[in-house]
């Protein structure tokens, strides 16, 4: 079971294990360009921050942290990647690569009226209907999701995400006890988080 929760309109948090997460946002800095920044949380031992950053650099530059491999460069040989040849993809062991691969393919704006969405792609079609939705709100100067006052804004917590196995009858209340088990367990915990799960 793995339960993976976005945060409207553009970050998401992925279960990296049963200990750690990672929360990505995917900040846009113009028409086709965005930033993408990365939070790792860790219920148990402190992050290892050395050798996160000895991971992203990597695959990627400083002092711009542009893409080492990518639509940028002809092959995954001119990185000096040894790993590249682990995988039948030959784009190396680390996800991101290959995530960035599925997004640059499609250009720097994809032409969506050439999609052929299916019942697989349900998430999608609901997510677009959503972000059209707010982005018409935001137009009439209407109030839009996680638009929060501070005092809302103070009582979020979470979300929470998991990876694991459990009862196929009963994962939705399995994730919420593993998770509320998970944050109970962190050294880190505040008396408001305890609150808030």
């Amino acid at each position: 079971m793995r339960v993976t929760n976005l945060l409207f309109p553009q970050a998401f948090v992925i279960p990296l294990s049963a200990e750690m997460t990672i929360t990505q946002w995917h900040v846009p800095i113009d028409d086709e360009r965005c930033y993408w920044y990365a939070l790792f949380t860790s219920f148990t031992t402190p992050v290892d921050k050395a050798e996160m950053r000895r991971q992203r650099l990597q695959v990627y530059t400083l002092p711009d942290y542009m893409p080492r491999v990518g639509r940028l460069q002809t092959s995954m040989g001119t990185t000096g990647m040894s790993s590249a040849l682990k995988t039948y993809t030959g784009m190396g062991e680390d996800i991101n690569v290959h995530d960035q691969w599925a997004v640059e393919s499609q250009g720097r704006i994809q032409d969506r009226t050439r999609e052929h969405l299916g019942t697989t792609d349900k998430v999608i079609v609901a997510f677009r209907v959503l972000l059209l939705e707010q982005i018409r709100k935001a137009g009439r100067g209407e109030r839009t999701l996680l638009q929060l006052a501070a005092a809302e804004a103070a009582s979020v917590s979470g979300p929470g995400t998991v990876d694991g196995i459990g009862p196929s009858g009963e994962w939705d209340s399995y994730w919420r006890r593993a998770d509320a088990q998970r944050r109970s367990g962190a050294p880190w915990r505040t008396a408001s988080a305890d609150s808030a799960v």
